[in-house]
């Protein structure tokens, strides 16, 4: 009957793995990359394996073995192995994979025409023919041995695959695998190759924790206390009202009167009670206060209607500071008041704000600190002329709310230094305006840190002056702290702070109109409201831990475009599970007054790159967190394990119910009597020594999910014939594992169930790549094989690229991501991931690119106009492969012209010679070259020359392109020379003429590289000479479909090999 295959090869998973588990380790494909036999460029199109006149059958003792003592082995025999090769000890049977792999590379090599040298002696035609032939009737027959003697590489699930299947199956979203050791890499540097796919003890120890953990989460016991908070922000809307205030190193803590905090239950405020219930929400709301660390005063505001945010100015990465965030950011700081795990909802009400007066009410530091009081060499006080009139005068025996301060003469200084001190300077303003405040006091060493703290305006400024030598000989010096905008009547500011130095006179100088500070501050709002009407702000979620220099944080979610006109305010939602994110310890034992906090915020992701740019402003009204986040009990990972069911009133008979339907989910196929047997005896035996059904279930659902056939994905072994179709299930496996990297959904085991899985196959196809699942395939698969870990883990100069920001890195990332999900989502042809004519951008992206009219944080297909020098559209203009493939401060050709041969043209260059010298910087002129010299330079050295001779030139062609993928035409003040000549004789300048060449000359190459990368993804496994013929008849199928993406795809699956054991 249909879907009632016979399953047994999957119990022959485990009694195999038992004994194959330390033996995946099988031999490394060997590839000969660096010499052969002749320059065959001109002829091999004309060698004919079937030729009449050649000698049959060719003996390799007599007729072959000493061409290659004459020509090869004294270059590649056991004196000498040029490019790490020694032919000479290759077996001429090719009984092994890896002595076929050798005379395999060899012919790719001869194909290629690079060998022997011209320096060197050539042979004749008939010589040459002779040598192909044989090499090729030999690897025909190896082939046909080696299809005959495959060995099925039984593939344990990786750290991917592993947390999707166990994500759907129990319908709980933990990061399973990231206690998981990392899994290993492949040659081909896949990490779903069953050869490096290796169970280790911690592997075994893991899985059985994480499966309780998982199970405890998806099964539901009692329904867990919900812990939802809301803040409302808004200018003194808290006065009166219970919240908490966080100070610390360089907080940004808000007022408390500027923010609200209520406890919520069912959606509703939690209010009344009794004495003892109101004080334990009053404990808890003094838990919860409203930071901004790290954000510039200038860049968010309180006021009426919530909390203002301009867009978020990323730092300078550069420690501490990069550590706090991009500024501004707001954040709820909650101390132990928060569950340690499950699903979570913040929910952020917000609108489009408006640029606030920040010429009222704000204190900022000058941006050109110099005083406006004087002091004449007798001592005698006074202040510059303004032409915004008279300065305020006040003397520190005016001041009053003093505490640790003292009086000696004219001087109010502290009692304890170290202690925090305080006085307030009251004052009356004649008008509105910005006013500099001057600090006049008396000189103190450097060693004895001298500090003061303003407050002002709601704001603080933290000063630690340096007094030069002449300023120490004075009796008092002035030291300007800042400017303050302010409106007319009274007010006051307050200095104090620990190690306070102390003051004798306050003066306040109004400042003009004309004056620069003035001038940027408040002709900036209007104009920068006008430009900022037709943009957007947007909503970027973090959460995290607080550190003693910033935090430790990630985002969730996704960024989401506020649309909502002010006054007119939405609710946007984001959701993330807290195993999985970076939160503290609730319970870690540290009593520390500033540990235990959980950072739960926003800012504005419509990300600026100047501080002299508002952005479109966001108003944030409330911010809630809800956790656990239930929007039904009991959930539905519960249901669906405990279904409904005829059997429930009868334990034994529901039991087998609920483990029929769970094994078949977790092994990927129908379970089998014996197994449901098997576990359900066990159930029996233990089902007493626990309290409650469900908890003695779960212990069964632990054994079932420590299974190799859970573990494992379970492929044929030996009850299968070479060649012989897969069973429907096994097929919907591998291909749900392909390209979604987890198990097959409904409609697939509905179609292994019918028995038409094959009929609609490529269907199939078509339907699981317009899934958005289908991105874990494309993301995994892009990442490995353009190995863009090389991106990820590359550090660029932040003084030398000052703007290359963790933001910019990130969306460099999502732009190789989304583009070649675009190119696979539209079907478009293969020549498109070279050479395009448009760029998958966002507005931060584009603006580091320099590429105008983007708007918005949301990834999409941006015409590039085709007068761009750098014509950047196709992987080649990627700043992921730039950045990657430099050396943090420049451009490294080698770098790219490895990464372009290998990983688009499928022919991986030879490592470099143990005995390589360096670059040597005692080159003369060495420190003004750039790097493309400096290995011109290198390259002219005989033991280098070999090598960088088909290496250089595909490298040079990206230097106009810097370390950080931007377009630079002159580099250590000279001009850029991206020219270059490839081996094949073909001259091009630069990204575009690489590109140009790649699609005129280079696209069946290409084509056939991207098959050969995809198969083996799909297949788990190495692609070896045995898989030529193969690839060879799916190229022709893609370039019969025009070299279309999805062709590729089709090809694999309707492939043999796809198909078969």
């Amino acid at each position: 009957m249909p879907g009632q295959e016979n399953t047994s090869s999957a119990s022959a998973c485990y009694a195999v793995r038992a004994n194959t588990l330390n033996m995946l380790a099988v031999i490394r494909r060997r590839r000969l990359l660096a010499t052969l036999v002749t320059v065959l460029a001109l002829l091999a199109g004309r060698i004919d394996p079937q030729d009449p006149q050649a000698p049959k059958p060719i003996d390799y003792a007599t007729q072959v073995e000493p061409l290659f003592a004459k020509y090869c082995f004294r270059c590649h025999g056991d004196r000498k192995q040029k490019g790490d090769v020694q032919l000479n000890i290759l077996d001429p049977k090719m009984l092994a994979r890896a002595d076929a792999e050798g005379w395999h590379a060899a012919v790719d090599m001869i194909s290629s025409g690079e060998m022997p040298p011209d320096d060197e002696d050539q042979m004749s035609t008939t010589e040459r023919r002779l040598m192909v032939r044989w090499i090729r009737e030999s690897l025909k027959a190896a082939a046909e041995r080696q299809k005959g003697e495959r060995r099925v590489v039984m593939r344990r699930l990786t750290r991917d695959q592993y947390t999707h299947s166990l994500q759907e199956l129990l319908g709980v979203k933990i990061n399973f695998a990231q206690t998981l050791p990392e899994d290993g890499k492949s040659k081909n540097g896949f990490s779903n190759n069953g050869e490096v796919l290796q169970a280790s003890s911690l592997h075994l120890d893991n899985y059985q924790i994480i499966a309780r953990q998982g199970l405890s989460q998806a099964i539901a016991t009692a329904k867990p206390k919900v812990t939802h908070y809301r803040v409302t922000f808004g200018k003194n809307i808290g006065r009166g009202k219970v919240a908490g205030k966080t100070g610390g190193y360089q907080s940004v803590a808000l007022n408390p009167n500027d923010f609200t905090v209520e406890i919520l239950e069912n959606g509703r405020v939690v209010a009344g009670g009794t004495k003892e219930q109101q004080q334990q929400r009053q404990r808890i709301q003094r838990k919860i206060s409203v930071g901004l660390r790290g954000s510039s005063q200038d860049r968010f505001r309180s006021v009426d209607e919530g909390m203002i945010l301009l867009s978020a100015l990323p730092r300078k990465e550069v420690v501490p500071a990069s550590w706090q965030g991009p500024s501004p950011n707001l954040k709820l700081e909650m101390q132990r008041v928060w569950p340690e795990q499950g699903d979570f909802v913040m929910r952020v009400k917000a609108s489009r704000g408006y640029v606030p007066p920040l010429r009222k009410q704000i204190l900022v530091r000058l941006d050109d600190p110099v005083a406006m009081a004087t002091l004449s060499p007798d001592d005698h006080l006074s202040a510059k002329p303004s032409a915004a009139g008279m300065s305020i005068f006040i003397p520190s025996n005016k001041s009053d709310q003093h505490k640790n301060l003292r009086k000696e003469g004219n001087s109010l200084i502290p009692v304890d230094v170290p202690n925090d001190s305080k006085a307030r300077v009251r004052f009356q303003l004649p008008r509105d305006g910005f006013y500099q405040i001057d600090l006049v006091h008396r000189p103190i060493a450097q060693d004895a840190m001298p500090s003061v703290r303003l407050k002002c305006a709601g704001h603080k400024i933290d000063e630690r002056p340096e007094m030069t030598a002449e300023q120490m000989t004075q009796k008092r010096v002035v030291t300007p702290l800042g400017v303050v905008g302010m409106r007319k009547g009274n007010q006051s500011l307050e200095l104090g702070g620990p190690f306070f130095m102390g003051f004798t006179d306050v003066v306040i100088t109004p400042l003009p109109e004309d004056h620069p500070l003035v001038k940027r501050l408040s002709s900036r709002d209007e104009k920068q409201n006008d430009a900022v009407k037709q943009l957007n702000p947007a909503i970027r979620a973090l959460i995290g831990t607080r550190t003693d220099d910033g935090m430790d944080y990630t985002t969730f979610g996704e960024s989401q475009e506020v649309l909502a006109e002010l006054g007119n305010a939405q609710t946007y939602e984001f959701f993330g599970r807290l195993e999985n994110l970076p939160i503290p310890a609730p319970d870690s034992g540290d009593n520390e007054i500033l540990s235990g906090f959980l950072l739960l915020g926003v800012w504005n992701d419509h990300l600026v790159k100047s501080a002299n740019e508002t952005g479109p402003p966001l108003l944030v009204e409330t911010i809630e967190f809800e956790a656990p986040y239930l929007p039904q009990w009991p959930p539905k990972s519960h249901t669906d394990i405990f279904i409904e069911s005829d059997t429930r009133s009868d334990d034994t008979a529901y039991t087998r119910t609920v483990l029929d339907r769970f094994v078949s989910r977790a092994f990927r196929r129908p379970a089998r009597e014996d197994e449901i047997d098997r576990y359900l005896e066990f159930w029996q035996s233990i089902r007493s020594d626990y309290a409650t059904y469900e908890d003695s279930i779960q212990e069964v659902l632990i054994a079932i999910l420590c299974s190799p056939e859970f573990l494992f994905l379970c492929e044929p072994v030996d009850e299968l014939a070479d060649d012989q179709a897969l069973p429907a299930w096994m097929l919907a496996n591998r291909l749900s594992y392909f390209l979604w990297n987890s198990p097959p959904d409904a409609e697939l085991r509905k179609l292994v169930a019918s028995g038409d899985l094959r009929k609609e196959l490529l269907g199939q196809v078509d339907r699981m790549l317009d899934d958005q699942r289908s991105s874990r395939f494309l993301r995994r698969f892009t990442y490995e094989w353009l190995r863009m870990d090389r991106h990820a883990s590359m550090t660029i100069n932040v003084n030398k690229h000052p703007d290359y920001t963790r933001y910019v890195k990130r969306d460099m990332a999502e732009e190789t991501y989304t583009f070649v999900e675009h190119v696979f989502a539209a079907d478009l042809p293969l020549a498109t991931l070279l050479q395009a004519d448009f760029a998958m951008l966002n507005q931060n992206l584009a603006e580091f690119y320099g590429v105008d009219g983007v708007k918005g944080q949301q990834f999409r297909a941006v015409k590039i106009p085709a007068d761009r020098p750098e014509r950047r559209g196709g992987l080649l203009s990627h700043g992921s492969f730039h950045v990657g493939h430099s050396d943090g401060n420049e451009p490294h050709p080698i770098k790219r012209a490895v990464w372009l041969k290998a990983r688009l043209l499928g022919d991986e260059p030879p490592p470099p010679p143990p005995n390589v010298p360096d670059l040597d910087p005692e080159t003369p002129g060495f420190d003004k070259m750039t790097l493309k010299q400096q290995i011109e330079s290198h390259s002219d050295k005989p033991s280098c020359r070999d090598c960088h001779i088909g290496l250089d030139p595909y490298g040079f062609v990206f230097e106009r392109m810097n370390a950080v993928g931007r377009f630079q035409e002159k580099r250590k003040g000279k001009l850029v020379d991206a020219t270059s000549t490839l081996p094949d004789g073909t001259d091009v300048d630069g990204l575009q003429g690489i590109q140009k060449w790649l699609v005129e000359k280079q696209q069946r190459t290409f084509a056939r590289s991207v098959i050969e990368h995809l198969f083996a993804y799909a297949l788990g496994r190495e692609i070896y000479f045995a898989d030529d013929e193969e690839i060879t008849q799916m190229l022709q199928n893609v370039e019969a479909d025009g070299f279309r993406a999805r062709s590729v795809l089709r090809s694999i699956v309707a492939s043999p090999s796809f198909l078969s054991k």
